[in-house]
């Protein structure tokens, strides 16, 4: 598996890359060979310490993000969150590898294999789009109390939805629809 690591305001050793790269590499198994790894160690002026994880392999799209004040700590808990993510959808893993992948003495965060409820859309909604601006859409965005607010942006005459951030500011998803 090509594992490559980006460095933002945090500079890790080496015994940190191979720490990762010997967990990371665990997952191969599930992924193949032709599986990628990136790696984002960053630091806050806080003391605080962010890891974000994502694999590609053949379609197949897993990511994690933890941030806390031990960067030792953050490997453990992406990692398990990205075995969760392997373990919930291993149908499709198995699809995509023709096999029954998922072994529960494989497991490293799990003792067995656990077991999850197929998700099923339980609520609908249903309502007309009208051009607004971006700046209007933040603001409908705030009104509603929602994480995000889908609009017809009235310069591109295109689906936009905007989000909240973690960090108090917003984002901007663009559909080229």
């Amino acid at each position: 598996m090509k594992i490559e690591f980006l460095e933002k305001n945090y500079k890790a050793q080496d015994k940190l890359k191979d720490l990762v790269e010997k967990k990371v590499n665990r997952f191969e198994k599930y992924l193949g060979e032709n599986a990628s790894c990136k790696v984002v160690l960053s630091s806050r002026n806080n003391n605080s310490y962010k890891m974000e994880v994502t694999l590609k392999s053949d379609g197949l799209f897993v990511r994690s993000e933890v941030e806390s004040d031990n960067m030792y700590a953050n490997i453990d808990a992406c990692l398990s969150k990205i075995e969760r993510q392997v373990v919930k959808h291993q149908d499709k893993l198995s699809s995509f590898k023709r096999t029954n992948l998922i072994d529960a003495a494989d497991l490293l965060f799990f003792d067995e294999l656990p077991t999850f409820k197929k998700p099923q859309i339980t609520k609908r909604k249903k309502y007309d789009l009208f051009p607004i601006s971006e700046q209007d859409a933040i603001e409908l965005l705030e009104l509603t109390d929602h994480d995000f607010y889908v609009f017809l942006n009235e310069k591109t005459q295109k689906v936009n939805i905007v989000y909240a951030r973690h960090d108090g500011d917003y984002g901007l998803i663009e559909t080229d629809f």
